[in-house]
């Protein structure tokens, strides 16, 4: 398993024919590989489903907290 705090993250473009011997030596290495497309799915996925607030209801809680209104 490998330690957050002792990796370095990189992005690289590689050729589809050589995918196939990279993926490998990541197996071998016991190293960790994604695609653009997979890590943008779990960026998303991490995401909160809470609705954002609006300008008018950030300013209501402001003007309840500040006037007790």
């Amino acid at each position: 398993m490998l330690n957050p705090v002792n990796t370095q993250g990189i992005y690289i473009n590689v050729p589809m024919t050589d995918w196939a011997l990279l993926k490998e030596l990541i197996r071998r290495f016991g190293w960790q590989a994604e695609t653009r497309e997979q890590l943008l799915e779990r960026f998303v996925n991490s995401r909160s489903d809470k609705k954002l607030l609006t300008d008018e209801e950030i300013m209501e809680e402001v003007n309840a907290v500040r006037y007790e209104k």
